[in-house]
């Protein structure tokens, strides 16, 4: 075992931080200052490099007919995050492909996009026999693992449900705040959570509750009360949904989608526009209409996994494949595209994550005064095991404000004062009692 107390060995698995080491071997993981120095200092990890970033133009799509059929294959392999009685967190699926394997679909080709661009870059300076930088990680035991939200979104003459499938869990776009984990490494390791060194969400859709990063971390396992959860939250990202965009943000970092307080906003298209032009962009907002995809929120998620593969995520089996309609060509000659008119599914546009958006403005919440209507409310969330208290601590009025003012941003920055956004931590929750799984969603 190491001597820091941050990292802790596992079978060929160094947790540092809440992240599986980019390097096997604790030495690695130091060096000297300089020539003089007489001690070894901790070298900062190359990624996650930002704690939010969002791209707003990273995929696009080049017909009405690929659309149509990746946001049905979505739907396919979508599961909803449901769980069984006997288990504490949600069981919906997530898949993996590893970063060595060849993407048998258009959806695998995504999360491999996602995962390459984001490890771009991440070459060390030993090199091998071909004279090649060596990476960080290692690739056999790295990869994306991925899935995809099919949500309704609610509207007046229809009530929200999460899938057609699903007539008895109904639920809307709402998504519970959590932490992105290998909760089956947790099962093993009790009180120790490793993270996606980067969390990621690609928009398939322009309507649908904002995505909220926040600004916290779950706690450490020297914690096993969780007393470090608690207390104030003082920044954090909203992100509305907008076809083609992708945010990613430190895979270590506390979210989800509480649409109480941060509503879905519905863009208004351009009264000058002509009416054609206008039945097109409401037809894109409110999804897909002829693949039964009217109104969802739809959304397709990588997590980027370096040293370590989540022990719950398979690769996607062959018979869902199988079923997926979405043209690809994987380049081999098997299945090679003969037909000239071949055109690829998606292009994926972002070839530079170092470079995000610049976030034009910063909103700054302030508790609600005595006088005022007073705070918006609370929700209590299952998270680490514990029953949460997130207390809104703002009012409505100005949670909504800044929402209003993010959806016309895209992604916007939120500073919160005291109170503004308070977590309490209460009493244990059995995990044959646990209302929300951690691991759900977003």
């Amino acid at each position: 075992m190491s001597d820091n107390e941050d990292e802790q060995q596992h079978p060929e698995l160094i947790i540092d931080e809440g992240f599986a080491a980019l390097n096997n071997f604790r030495s690695q993981l130091f060096k000297k200052k300089d020539a003089g120095s007489k001690g070894d200092v901790k070298v900062a990890d190359p990624i996650p490099r930002f704690p939010f970033a969002s791209y707003a133009k990273a995929l696009s799509m080049q017909s009405d007919t690929q659309r149509e059929s990746f946001l049905n294959d979505c739907s396919v392999v979508f599961t909803a995050r449901t769980k069984e009685d006997s288990e504490g967190y949600s069981t919906g699926e997530t898949f993996f492909l590893p970063s060595l394997m060849k993407p048998r679909c258009a959806l695998e080709a995504l999360a491999q996009a996602v995962f390459r661009a984001h490890v771009d870059g991440l070459e060390g300076e030993e090199q091998t026999s071909d004279g090649k930088n060596k990476p960080l990680f290692d690739p056999e035991r790295s990869g994306a693992e991925w899935w995809t939200l099919v949500l309704d979104t609610p509207s007046d003459d229809k009530p929200a449900e999460t899938s057609e499938s699903d007539e008895d869990d109904g639920e809307d776009d709402e998504i519970g705040m959590h932490f992105d984990a290998d909760y089956g490494l947790e099962e093993q390791l009790p009180d120790y959570m490793l993270h996606p060194r980067v969390a990621t969400i690609t928009y398939l859709s322009d309507i649908g509750v904002p995505t909220l990063i926040l600004d916290k971390r779950p706690p450490p396992p020297n914690d096993p009360e969780k007393k470090s959860l608690g207390g104030d939250i003082n920044k954090g990202w909203l992100s509305h949904p907008s076809f083609g965009k992708h945010v990613a943000f430190d895979g270590r970092l506390l979210h989800g989608g509480p649409g109480e307080y941060f509503t879905a906003v519905k863009k208004e298209s351009d009264s000058s526009e002509p009416a054609a032009k206008k039945a097109k962009i409401d037809n894109q907002q409110n999804g897909n209409k002829r693949g039964g995809l009217n109104g969802k929120r739809i959304t397709f998620l990588v997590n980027v996994w370096l040293n370590h593969c989540p022990i719950d995520a398979e690769i996607l089996d062959e018979d869902i494949v199988k079923k997926l309609t979405t043209v690809w060509d994987d380049g081999s000659e098997s299945n090679q595209k003969k037909d000239a008119s071949y055109i690829p599914p998606f292009q994926w546009d972002l070839t530079d994550v170092s470079a995000p958006d610049k976030l034009k403005n910063t909103t700054t919440l302030t508790k609600a005064p005595v006088e005022s209507d007073g705070p918006a409310g609370e929700e209590e969330v299952a998270l680490c095991k514990r029953l949460v208290n997130f207390k809104f601590g703002a009012s409505m009025e100005d949670f909504r404000n800044a929402n209003l003012l993010a959806a016309e941003e895209g992604s916007m920055q939120i500073e919160m004062k005291e109170g503004v956004l308070t977590l309490e931590v209460g009493e244990e929750v059995l995990s044959n009692d646990e209302e929300d799984g951690d691991e759900d969603d977003e």
